[in-house]
Formats: C-alpha cells, structure tokens, sequence
C-alpha cells in the first residue's frame, strides 16, 4: 500500500511539472511573437449633437503598449479615458491585450470618417483599419417662436449651441478713458457645470471687476438661448492699436452614455451622463487708443476724463480770524473717477490750505477741504474750477464755482491782568495787658495727645502729591479719547485702517465656523468678503471694487512681496470656483486657503507698523 502511494504521488508531481513547463513555454512563445495587431472600433456608428461615443484603441498580443496621441479628428473633439488590459486562455493558447479608451463629442452633422489611426512604438509601424460614424439631428428639435414668420435656424454644429461672444461699447477710445465690456456665453438646450469666470488677453488696459453674472434668455437667429452675462470695464493705459481677447471661458458638458444592452434597472439611475471639459473661445476686438490731444490743454488739467458736473460751496461764510472755513466739492457724471483729482482754488494767498478727505461712489467723487483765512483784508474765497477731458465731444472743458463772499471777524482781546496795590493799614500799638499771677504756669500733661513730627506738611507727602496728579491723567487721557474719536469721524482712511485687523479676525472667526461645518459654499463668500474688506480698508480703496489685478497693481506699487500677491491669487481663484460654480473644496483646502489668509493680513500688519 506504501508503495502505491508513492507511486501516486510520483505521477502526481511528474503531472503537475509538466504543466508548469508547459504553460512556460507557451508564455516565452508569446513574449517573442510577433504578430501583434492594432484595431479601432466604437461602442456605436449613429449619435446625435449633444450625445458622446467611445472609441477603442486596441493592440491584441500586446500588454504594454502606450496611449497614442490622437491628432485632430475632423468634426470631433477626444479626450483619453484611460487603458483597459485582458488575459485569456484558449485551448492551451494565451492571449493578452491592451484598449485605450477614448471618449469622442461630436462638433458638427454629417458622416465622418475615423481613421486609419497611425502609431509607431520601438521601431514598428502598427495601422488600424477605418470606421464610418454618422451624427443625426438632435433627438429634440429647436420649435420655432410662436407667430414668427421665420424659420428655425438648423443647427448643424455644436459650435452653433454653444458659444462665446466678447462685446466692447466701443472699439476706439482715448487714453485712460473707461470703456464697457460685455463677455457672454449662449447655451442652447445643453447641459453645462463648473462653469469659470472667464479669462481674456487685455495688455494695454486695465481691467475692472468683474460682476456676478447676469442670467436671462435671448433669442437669435429665431433660436431661445440661455444667456450668462458677465460685465467689467477697462480702461487703455498707453497710446496704440491692440486686441481685446480672446475671451475663454472653460466648463464641462454633460453629456449622454450609450445606454447598455439589455434591461438593466439601475441605468436609468446610474451612469448614464458624463461630463467632458470644453475651453470655449471667442473672437478678439480691435481697440484703439487715442492719446490725448495737446491742442486747448489747461496748465493745470489733472487727467480727469468722462462726462461730469461740479458743484462746490463753502461754509461759513463768517469766521474770526484764524478759524477754519469748509469747502464741500462734488464730482459727479459718468467717466473713469480714478482719474479724478480734488479741484483747485484758482489762488491760495491769504490761506493756509490742507489736503482734502476724499470720498468715492459709484458716480460720484466728493471732496471736503479745509481752508485756513490769515488776513483780515480777505473779502472773498477765489473760485473753484475743475477741468476735465470731455470724451463725447473731444474737447477739454472747465467748470467754475465761485468766489464765495467771506466775512473775517477781529479775534476778541483777551483781558489785560492789572496789579492793585493794597495799602496795609499800620496795626494800632500793643495793647498791654497787666500780667496776673500764676498765669504763665504750664502744668505737666498725663496724656501727651498725637505726637507729630516736625516739618510734616501736607504738600511734603508723598501719597498726595501722587493723588495730585490722578486728575492730570484723567485730563489727558480725556484728551486723547476725545482726537481719536475726533480723527476717527474726519479721517476716513486713518478710521478704515484701525478697523481693518478688528473687522477680519471677526470674519476670520465665521469662516471657521463654516469649515468646521464644512460649508464650502459659505465658508468661501465669507472668506472672499473679509478679504475684500480687509484690503479695501487696509488701502483706503473701494471694497466692492476688489479684484485680483486691481490688488496686484496696487500692492506692486507698495512693494509687497510676490509670495504674498501668489497666495491672493490662490485664494481669490479657489473662492471664485467655488461661489459661482458647483466646484468644492475639501477640508484640507479650505483649512490652507484660510492659513494664507492669516499670513498675508499679519505680514500687512506687521508691515505697516
């Protein structure tokens, strides 16, 4: 019986070795082949606009071969998905194989065809064979507009429902004068997401804020588009001819899957879209940007240019000698007010003049002036005038106000201090009296009373000289609180300032609050608010008005490191992904946009003390 089992386990192990060697040698037998194809195929040969297919790229007899680059498919935009490998044993064969998968999007109608795809690898030349693809007609037909007269435009390119269009209010301006500028997107019965702010070429100008979108329909060509508009302003900044754009806008399509073959239940839940990036572009404007003319310039034309209104007063009217008087001017209209400078008097003698606070809306700039009389000869304020480029009309203009009739009182004189001299009245001779006996007799005390020590005067004691002078500290302090509420109320910027730090940590608090929620959403528009904030407070510039280039101009010409302006940037794009977009952000980016935050307010801080 032993030996049997020996016998058995012999031929088991003779077996089993025979095997190994056998499937050996069919692998070494397939690793020196050489007979290796290349085919193409698709999951299908008909879609529609709007619809995706897949294309199949596979090398059989081969498990390392590389993705190969497409180049342009006419009437198609790839993009690669990714490889898939396979092992088979037939009949004691192995095969192995590789597919690289790609997903197509039709652009335009027609009958296309893919192919043949061309790839070299390692010396070898390998050609796939060719496919037809024939893209239809969306399923869903564009009607045309009830009681139109016109036909329905036929959509025969994607490029027709889905476009960018870039829009200046003129194409020819002067130099620093404000411009606006429209960026839409039109989307036709598509589905878009994650849609960015756009991006364009501006040298030469200087860009302004973008807004938050503008949603609406409009219908063109006889065709109902969804309509997202966004709106700035720019401005030129040297003389010449440039181009504005193009404007690119980058977002994800979603699209349709094949559906699988066979009923399967959870296809109608799962699966059946995809999204696939598209960066759209637009056609660029040519701009032209005048120089201003030289011909009719006044001496003192600040550059100021638009279409304005002055108006200025002066109050009051009756002040002593040496009092302030308060010129109030406004600027108002339509024009780029960053070019906008305070007006002057057209003298200043008999003045002590001092720089004016200044405050900016959107259409109007205001300026207070406080002006000083030190002559009593004075009977008037000069005038006030205001030149500024008039951009409609091309020529420079001049708007006076004034004079204004002042009356300069005498100061009142303070009193003469006069020293009257008494005269003492010489005391009448003593009186003496006869001395009694026994009255000059000083009898010992039992009980001494408070003993005192000498020369202990009240003004030599230490405790209340020290109490003298709590009133002094009252009195200065008092003093001081009342010139810092005093600034706080007439200097706007010095106020901003000091509130700048106070303000942020407060939003700063909120945005943990919301990252520990992890509400992106919120967590993002508080953050982007306190930094706007901070930044308009910190810099005495208009919050609302914030943006990345507006910043990044100002803070170059503060010196401010390039590592702080990069971590601007980043926060500024993250917020803005996130608050008009459905991106989010995790945890973690959420928790390093709110660190750069921190750094960048406490290198400010530290900066500017």
């Amino acid at each position: 019986m032993a030996d049997i089992k020996n016998k058995i386990n012999l031929l088991k192990s003779l077996i089993l070795g025979l095997g190994i060697i056998f499937s050996a040698l069919n692998l070494t037998a397939l690793c020196f082949a050489k007979e290796l194809s290349f085919e193409a195929s698709v999951d299908r040969n008909k879609l529609s606009l709007g619809d995706s297919l897949q294309l199949f790229l596979s090398f059989n007899n081969a498990q390392n071969m590389p993705a190969p680059e497409l180049s342009n498919i006419e009437g198609f935009q790839s993009r690669y998905l990714g490889p898939s490998t396979m092992m088979s044993i037939v009949n004691g064969k192995v095969s192995s194989s590789i597919t690289h998968n790609y997903l197509l999007l039709p652009l335009k109608l027609g009958v296309f065809k893919i192919g043949p795809f061309k790839f070299e690898h390692n010396g070898d030349k390998y050609t796939s064979n060719q496919i037809n693809i024939e893209v239809l007609k969306s399923q869903a037909q564009i009607p045309a507009q009830s009681g139109s007269q016109e036909e329905p435009m036929q959509v025969k390119d994607l490029n027709d429902r889905l476009f960018v269009i870039i829009q200046a209010r003129k194409n020819k301006a002067y130099l620093n004068e404000t411009v606006p500028l429209t960026i839409k997107l039109y989307v036709n019965k598509l589905g878009i997401r994650d849609i960015q702010y756009p991006e364009f070429n501006h040298e030469g100008f200087s860009l302004g804020a973008l807004d938050k979108p503008n949603q609406y329909q409009e219908v063109r060509n006889g065709i109902n588009f969804d309509v997202i508009e966004f709106n700035t302003s720019i401005f030129g900044l040297r003389p010449g001819e440039f181009k504005l754009g193009p404007a690119q806008i980058k977002c994800n399509l979603i699209v349709r899957k094949q559906p699988k073959r066979g009923p399967d239940i959870f296809d109608d839940f799962f699966g059946r879209y995809e999204t696939y990036p598209l960066d759209l572009k637009s056609g660029d404007i040519p701009f032209v940007v005048l120089p201003l003319p030289q011909e009719n310039r006044p001496v003192d034309f600040s550059g100021a240019l638009g279409s304005f209104s002055f108006e200025a007063e002066a109050a009051p009217v009756e002040v002593k000698l040496g009092d302030p008087v308060i010129l109030k001017m406004v600027v108002s209209g339509e024009g780029n007010f960053n070019t906008v400078g305070a007006p002057k008097l057209k003298s200043e003698t008999g003045f002590k003049v001092y720089e004016p606070q200044i405050r900016q809306d959107v259409n109007a700039k205001s300026f207070e002036q406080i002006i000083m009389p030190v002559s009593l000869e004075i009977k008037e304020i000069p005038a006030l005038s205001f030149n500024f480029f008039d951009t409609g009309s091309g020529e420079y203009k001049t708007v006076s106000r004034g004079p204004f009739p002042v009356k300069i009182l005498k100061p009142e004189k303070e009193e003469e201090v006069r020293i009257v001299e008494n005269k003492q009245l010489i005391p009448p001779a003593a009186v003496i009296k006869e001395e009694k006996l026994g009255k000059d007799i000083i009898y010992i005390k039992d009980n001494p009373g408070r003993i005192r020590k000498k020369n202990a005067y009240l003004y030599n004691n230490k405790v209340f000289l020290g109490c003298q002078l709590v009133p002094l500290f009252l009195y200065l302090f008092t003093v001081l609180v009342y010139t810092k509420r005093q600034r706080l109320k007439t200097d706007v910027k010095y106020a901003r300032g000091l509130l700048a730090p106070r303000k942020a940590r407060a939003g700063i608090r909120q945005a943990r609050k919301y990252l520990d929620k992890a509400e992106a959403r919120k967590f993002c528009d508080i953050l982007f608010l306190t930094m706007q904030e901070y930044l308009g407070d910190k810099f005495h510039l208009s919050s609302k008005g914030i943006t990345i280039s507006v910043i990044d101009e100002h803070l170059r010409k503060e010196g401010v490191a390039e590592e702080i302006l990069d971590k601007l940037k980043v926060i500024f794009k993250e917020c803005d992904m996130v608050r008009y977009s459905s991106s989010q952000l995790s945890r973690e980016n959420m928790w390093d946009s709110l660190k750069k935050l921190e750094e960048v307010i406490d290198y400010l801080q530290r900066r500017r003390e």
